[in-house]
């Protein structure tokens, strides 16, 4: 009896999760696990819209219309943003082009859903935090009380190092060097390390910190962890920044209105370096970006800021001014 192909669907998943992405692209846990929760809201979509079981949907009812379908769906039902559908895109594209190199016999299939086109995002401006703001939210913290300081050290750790929330919470403190050179050791996106310099202020906060909780020794033990002494997860550190904010406003209006979270903190500490004469290579290597292209963005908005300033204060002119008849062309040459 003949195989068919077409139906051999968990196969080919099975094989580009734990084969592909991981022995051949090389990607991070983090980024198969993405591709995996794209591809089983897939399932768990089809399977809804078809009404069989998950077990029972094919290769076929992967159709170039069905993914369209589910696109609209995760941006229409699901609530999810333009950058999160494409997100989404991006990895039943790898999947599909994966599939058609190693089936031809569903290389048209394959090619249509691979022909199904990003949808153009607004290129929101990069928010970040004046030194006063930034100021603002670290004294809003009582660091008499255990937590407190606990809180004190995190925000003051994340504007020192520009660090991801991510890479923050699964800091171990076998990864501080707090002696000198005071350094942090990152594990950032794609399993790539980095070394970060940490200032003496950082250092001492850390070593205080590790004290409380009675840290004698380097080990695999997160640096930062809640009452039941696990790691700070996404959303409590969240949590902590925005309640700070809240008391920090009163003092510091112009933080009323800003859409402030973790990664707002990242993109402080690059403005920062670069507005203390940093160059942006360094800032490159300071953040981990993989490509120059990230970091650039901040020259950018550093370059609109001189311009602004420009704009407002170092007019080129001093106004218009109509040539008359009974003027010299001269004379109202010197007036503009």
């Amino acid at each position: 009896m003949k195989t068919d192909k077409t139906n051999n669907l968990a196969v080919y998943l099975q094989s580009f999760l734990q084969e592909y992405l991981t022995l051949q692209k090389g990607f991070s846990p983090n980024t198969i696990l993405s591709y995996r929760d794209t591809i089983k809201l897939l399932l768990i979509f089809i399977a809804a819209d078809k009404k069989k079981a998950v077990t029972k949907v094919r290769i076929a009812d992967l159709s170039p219309d069905m993914i369209v379908h589910f696109l609209k769906n995760l941006e229409e039902e699901r609530g999810n943003s333009p950058q999160t559908r494409n997100i989404r895109l991006a990895c039943l594209h790898s999947f599909f082009g994966y599939l058609a190199h190693y089936e031809p016999f569903l290389l048209d299939q394959c090619s249509r859903i691979l022909a199904i086109p990003f949808k153009r995002t607004a290129n929101f401006a990069t928010e970040y935090l004046e030194r006063e703001e930034m100021k603002a939210i670290l004294e809003a913290v009582d660091q008499k009380r255990p937590d407190g300081y606990r809180d004190y050290t995190l925000f003051s750790f994340m504007y020192n190092t520009g660090a991801r929330v991510g890479e923050v919470i699964s800091l171990s403190v076998r990864a501080l060097h707090l002696e000198r050179p005071f350094q942090a050791r990152f594990r950032g996106k794609g399993a790539k390390e980095r070394l970060c310099p940490l200032w003496p202020e950082t250092a001492g906060f850390l070593r205080t910190l590790l004290k409380q909780r009675e840290v004698h020794s380097p080990g695999d033990m997160s640096v930062f962890v809640n009452h039941r002494g696990e790691s700070l997860t996404r959303y409590g550190v969240r949590y902590l920044l925005s309640k700070y904010v809240q008391v920090a406003v009163k003092t510091c209006s112009s933080l009323k209105g800003k859409h402030i979270h973790p990664h707002t903190i990242r993109h402080t500490t690059a403005m920062h370096l670069l507005q203390s004469g940093v160059d942006i290579n360094t800032i490159r290597a300071w953040l981990g970006h993989a490509h120059l292209e990230t970091t650039n963005r901040y020259a950018e908005i550093n370059l609109e800021m001189k311009r602004k300033v420009l704009d407002n204060y170092l007019p080129i002119t001093k106004g218009k001014s109509s040539w008359k008849p009974s003027q010299g062309l001269l004379q109202w040459l010197e007036s503009l």
